[in-house]
């Protein structure tokens, strides 16, 4: 399976659009949902956000690890795909609820609909985290070719992109199509169509979960030994398992590149709603318009994401997408620099969905390199890249939504130039910590065979005396 065909990489490639439907909608709307629709307060909104990235969080490394020591997974369906059909079923069963109020108690107190939707979210979180663990961790075993594996990125990120797109078109309808000029702010009576949207994303989501079980087939996927094989590029390398991972400095700058990009794509995506119709003033159809616009450009950035590899490597790549952004938060903070704020943040948009698409795509370029051959931990890394993007989020999202200027929807405060200042100053304070990962992992690149050589002299001697046969650490 040195080369995928086209039908192969596409069927792998929809296995996440559950996952980035309801994603979509989870860091676009949930917080302007509960503040503005279900009448939480900022700080209780944020507290809903961060139990989800606690609960992913934890999840993820769980999954990860358990992922890794499943043998054949449910009735010898594969442990990647028994994992990933466990999380399809428990995100469409989670995940309609949140977006719909409070059965039977909307009119109840903080606490206790805080309660209500507590379960939800957790379920949706672990069904959420399982889905995407499990369809990472295919990406390493379905080839052992490294522009396969790049290609798979872009593809899997080119559907992400268009599951945004869909979402934002939808939502785009819902808000324009039957709204009055006058009622240009969102309010309780909005609820209905953010209930229709969740039903609608995941009945699509579903299809095409349907076309990934059927045309994915993990049985005839590589083994650890089939990749050492037929691939020079690790040929060298050691077989790490998790211990050994976590003895390795590469991957906690991997962690903290991974993370740190994460934060970007997440954090612009989350505010991007309230920086539109609180610090910009526009109207409420704007909150999908100019995200679209965001992910159209983005989708049309994965394409040439392969031949920008090639040409100048995964370093300088990363580098092009971080002064992409940097030039987004420019556009951020002087937002009225294009003829007027509406145009400039179209424009900002633009940049931001072109920077957004090469970063997140080389930073888990990265994660598969930084895994090679060594598929059967494959979900443990990719469980402990995301435990660091999800915990940041969630925390990030908790303190700033504590600090915001606004405690309540009805209150008469402005909240522009506390969002303003977010969008512009987070992005730039995440690009600069992802430049010192990266400069740093740059700099160990030579290292890395002698630093994992050193792992295997360690980890050899533990298993000889221990005689334990799984995760041990070889030469190849």
């Amino acid at each position: 399976m040195d080369q995928l065909s086209l039908v192969k990489k596409l069927s792998f490639g929809v296995g996440h659009v559950l996952n980035d439907l309801t994603a979509s909608m989870w860091f676009s709307y949930l917080l302007i949902y509960l503040h503005r629709v279900v009448n939480f307060s900022n700080s209780l909104s944020g507290y809903v956000m961060l139990l989800g990235r606690v609960a992913d969080a934890v999840s993820t490394v769980f999954v990860g690890f358990e992922s890794d020591r499943t043998k054949s997974g449910f009735c010898n369906y594969g442990n990647r795909k028994s994992w990933h059909l466990f999380g399809v079923i428990s995100v469409l069963l989670s995940f309609p609820f949140m977006f719909n109020l409070c059965i039977g108690c909307e009119n109840s107190v903080e606490w206790a609909r805080f309660i209500y939707y507590a379960p939800f979210v957790v379920i949706f979180q672990f069904g959420w985290a399982a889905t995407q663990i499990s369809h990472l961790a295919l990406i390493p075993q379905l080839s052992h070719c490294e522009n396969e594996r790049v290609s798979l990125n872009a593809i899997r990120y080119a559907f992400t992109v268009t599951s945004n797109l869909f979402t934002y078109g939808i939502t785009y309808l819902f808000f324009k199509i039957n709204d009055s000029t006058d009622d240009s702010e969102l309010s309780r009576k909005d609820a209905p169509k953010f209930m229709y949207l969740s039903i609608i994303v995941c009945t699509v989501g579903l299809i095409f979960q349907l076309i990934f079980h059927a045309g994915t087939d993990e049985k005839n996927s590589l083994s650890e030994e089939e990749i050492r094989e037929k691939s020079s590029l690790f040929s060298n390398r050691a077989k790490l398992n998790w211990s050994g991972y976590l003895k390795s400095y590469r991957f906690y700058l991997v962690a903290l590149l991974y993370m740190s990009t994460r934060l970007i794509v997440n954090m612009t995506q989350v505010y991007f709603p309230m920086y539109l119709t609180d610090s910009l003033e526009l109207d409420k159809s704007s909150i999908a318009l100019i995200p679209f616009i965001s992910f159209l450009s983005g989708f049309l950035a994965t394409f040439p994401q392969r031949r920008l590899k090639q040409n100048f490597g995964e370093y300088i790549s990363y580098l092009i997408g971080s002064a992409i952004i940097l030039m987004t938060c420019i556009l951020f903070w002087k937002n009225s620099l294009i003829v007027d704020r509406k145009t400039t943040a179209i424009f900002s948009s633009i940049f931001l969905g072109f920077g957004n698409t090469i970063i997140l795509c080389t930073s888990l370029t990265l994660t598969t390199d930084l895994i090679g051959s060594n598929t059967s931990s494959g979900a443990f890394v990719f469980g402990a890249m995301s435990f660091t993007d999800k915990l940041s989020n969630g925390l990030t999202v908790a303190v700033l939504q504590q600090f915001s200027p606004c405690e309540h929807p009805t209150s008469t405060c402005d909240c522009g130039n506390y969002y303003h200042s977010i969008m512009s100053f987070l992005p730039a304070i995440c690009t600069f910590l992802s430049f010192i990962s990266l400069s740093l992992l740059y700099a160990n690149r030579k290292n890395h065979n002698e630093d994992n050589a050193l792992l295997v002299n360690e980890e050899s001697e533990e298993n000889s005396s221990d005689q334990i046969n799984y995760g041990t650490i070889t030469n190849a």
